[in-house]
């Protein structure tokens, strides 16, 4: 399902490279139209890489299944987001922005055992899956035009709902769990390109957690993970 959902967004993000012969129309401008106005809309699409920040205790033991755990490794896994742009300019070189999205994101997890019958180690995959709505609140810091584009940097901070916590994902011991809402800083960068009717922002994202969201609870080998943090980095197209 994801690798089908990412071959749509590649495909999607190639047709926009189309609009960038039109920028050429545009060069040498000192402003454009899509700037004056104190308030616009638009929207946004592109891949996400999601991985944690872990800390994790190793060499623990569990007398029900009679075996160690010697290590746990992350695997990222790519995903996809969809968003919209609510901007609100505040200045020539300043917006305020507001860029609700969804993002579908996925981690695996291998547990690496040792049991006292086996010598060679076996490996039990677990898989953390997440269909947030994120709510960002950022500021967008522009530079003065130079031929027919801007760069700029974003910053500020981000709120995010798992809305694929199940019953079932709480009850079974054999998933991880995390808890239900994340507060993340966002940061990027990225060029805004004008077009004549169009404004085209390829952007590069980061988004760091700042809360603990391992969720411990039923959970097999519950002390192994001490700590998660969710990071994501995202390639992003904006079209304004």
């Amino acid at each position: 399902m994801f690798n089908v959902h990412i071959r749509k967004i590649a495909i999607i993000l190639l047709l926009g490279c189309l609009f960038v012969p039109s920028l050429q129309a545009q060069r040498g401008m000192k402003s454009n139209p899509a700037d004056l106005r104190p308030f616009n809309l638009g929207f946004t699409m592109g891949m996400n890489l999601g991985g944690y920040d872990m800390t994790s205790t190793l060499n623990q033991f569990d007398p029900d299944i009679k075996v160690l755990l010697r290590r746990v490794e992350l695997i990222r896994k790519p995903g996809i987001n969809l968003g919209l742009i609510t901007n609100l300019k505040l200045h020539n070189n300043i917006d305020f922005r507001f860029l609700p999205s969804v993002s579908l994101e996925q981690r695996d997890f291998n547990f690496v055992y040792a049991t006292n019958k086996v010598r060679v180690d076996s490996v039990a995959r677990k898989r953390i899956e997440s269909s947030n709505l994120n709510l960002p609140f950022v500021f967008k810091f522009k530079s003065n035009y130079y031929d027919v584009y801007r760069v700029y940097a974003q910053i500020g901070m981000q709120y995010s709902i798992n809305m694929a916590s199940t019953k079932k994902v709480r009850n079974d011991p054999d998933l991880l769990k995390t808890v239900t809402g994340d507060w993340t800083i966002l940061a990027s960068f990225g060029v805004d390109l004008y077009g004549e009717k169009l404004k085209l922002n390829p952007e590069f994202r980061y988004t760091m957690g700042i809360r603990n969201i391992y969720e411990p609870k039923n959970t097999r080998f519950a002390t192994a993970i001490t700590d998660l943090f969710s990071q994501s980095l995202m390639i992003l197209i904006n079209f304004e």
